[in-house]
């Protein structure tokens, strides 16, 4: 299994890759998006705090993925990296949560690259999460699950998209 990766500037962008990904069969549980704190206040209008009736109020609104990873940004848990407050939302939780002390020593670019993302994407998605952009992961299965992901993140003039 690898990961196909996107960075996206926007929430409007990173929702139209939901609905597209879910539409041709990926499943909520492949898909994850890695934010700032500061970016989930910006582009989602959420602030610190237990946002669990926001999060199901989303969740039943949109419905879908999109809904499911809606809900999880607005009661994801922060996951305290030195330095950098992050909202992490599904299949990469628990890939940069079990870190630990790995991250701790090695900052956002250390857990992304436990989590499986080349150290070269790793660097740039690290400046962008920084910077206020959203990392979209796709968990994928075969090279046609890869094509696919790959081609509708390009179709929506996602940055840094990688296989």
């Amino acid at each position: 299994m690898s990961t196909v990766t996107a960075l996206f500037k926007d929430r409007t962008e990173a929702s139209e890759a939901l609905i597209r990904l879910e539409g041709v069969g990926f499943r909520e549980e492949q898909i994850s998006l890695v934010m700032t704190d500061e970016t989930r206040g910006t582009h989602f209008g959420l602030k610190e705090g237990n946002k669990a009736d926001e999060g199901a109020a989303a969740g039943a609104t949109v419905g879908g993925i999109l809904g499911a990873i809606l809900a999880g940004i607005a009661t994801a848990g922060v996951i305290a990296i030195p330095g950098l407050n992050l909202v992490v939302t599904g299949a990469l939780v628990s890939g940069l949560a079990g870190l630990g002390a790995g991250a701790a020593v090695g900052g956002l670019l250390g857990g992304l690259v436990g989590a499986g993302i080349p150290e070269h994407e790793a660097k740039i998605y690290e400046k962008e999460i920084q910077r206020g952009s959203v990392l979209l992961a796709v968990k994928v299965e075969n090279s046609e699950q890869k094509k696919l992901a790959t081609d509708i993140l390009k179709s929506l003039n996602a940055m840094n998209v990688a296989a």
